[in-house]
């Protein structure tokens, strides 16, 4: 990860296709944060693709922390309510 302080974003979780029209296109856990974006959210050291932890946290609002990566957000530590 890069030499920089973690951040902290705010916002639901949700499972949806992502990349679609691309090779790449499938379906991932979402963060929608408070301030309009929409982050695809994974554990840093979790598979990106099905991670237990990540899964569990689809349908909540939550605060994670970690490493923006363009359109990825990957997380070190998730509280959610």
């Amino acid at each position: 990860m890069p030499n920089e302080a973690p951040e902290r974003l705010r916002g639901a979780v949700t499972r949806q296709r992502v990349r679609q029209g691309t090779a790449g296109a499938h379906e991932a856990v979402v963060l929608h944060t408070d301030g309009g974006e929409e982050l695809i959210l994974q554990r840093i050291s979790g598979n990106p693709f099905s991670d237990p932890e990540t899964n569990d946290l689809v349908g909540r609002r939550v605060t994670v922390e970690g490493y923006r990566l363009n359109k990825i957000f990957r997380y070190v530590s998730a509280d959610h309510e």
